[in-house]
């Protein structure tokens, strides 16, 4: 029998890239509801582009998106004059009024209890978490400011976030991650031993363990910058 360890390494990426996306996902509808901390708990901003675009894209662009052939209703929520434009069959309604979810077409529809009203339909098979109606009605609260796409966004620095344990970041991007956890109610993990940081590292480069020279010559490096 022949070892190929590229045979080898293909595989454990075949194995590791659904288990990340699985855990990813699941960080992710952990962090979108809260947490373990509040599960109502709501973002101060409630971001267009991070919060919201999401939520209608997935939701609701399918019919009220930029496919001109499938639009419903002469609707557009994917630009900020459509979704502020009067509505066709009420000219004194508007599908948003910033400020005033009970204004807004948008809030009351996918808020509402009447199957009839509610959208989306409950035929579409897709429907908005109580979470995601909370978002939409903060966000118009507070203004219902669209943005362009990130990627036409000209970067801006952002200041640094007050943590509450400042020992442990260990740059600026630690910080961001720190707030994030601390905000959730979560802490992060103790630091891990040398011989899982070598083993991380390595299957992650290689796709295979580390040697056991590269392990003892690891070991025995006591320098601040030995994992580097």
């Amino acid at each position: 029998m022949i070892f190929r360890p590229h045979l080898a390494r293909k595989n454990m990426y075949l194995i590791a890239i659904p288990l990340v996306a699985l855990i990813a996902g699941g960080a992710w509808l952990l962090f979108r509801d809260g947490g373990t901390a509040d599960p109502e708990a709501l973002p101060d901003v409630v971001d267009y582009n991070y919060h919201i675009r999401p939520i209608l894209s997935d939701r609701c662009y399918k019919c009220h998106g930029p496919d001109a052939h499938k639009r419903e209703a002469d609707l557009r929520l994917d630009t900020e004059e459509g979704a502020y434009k009067a509505l066709k069959d009420d000219p004194k309604g508007h599908v948003i009024v910033a400020g005033d979810p009970l204004k807004s077409d948008l809030f009351l529809r996918v808020s509402a209890t009447d199957t009839s009203y509610l959208m989306p339909p409950p035929s579409s098979n897709l429907a908005l978490t109580p979470y995601e109606v909370k978002l939409i009605e903060k966000w118009i609260k507070q203004g219902a400011k669209y943005k362009k796409h990130w990627a036409f966004i000209v970067p801006s620095k952002p200041s640094l976030p007050e943590v509450a344990k400042s020992s442990w970041p260990k740059n600026e991007i630690d910080r961001f991650t720190l707030a994030a956890m601390e905000k959730q109610g979560f802490k992060p993990n103790d630091e891990a031993d040398k011989e899982r940081l070598l083993k991380r590292v390595s299957l992650d480069i290689t796709g295979l363990p580390p040697s056991i020279e590269l392990q003892e010559k690891f070991l025995k490096d006591k320098s601040d910058d030995a994992y580097e």
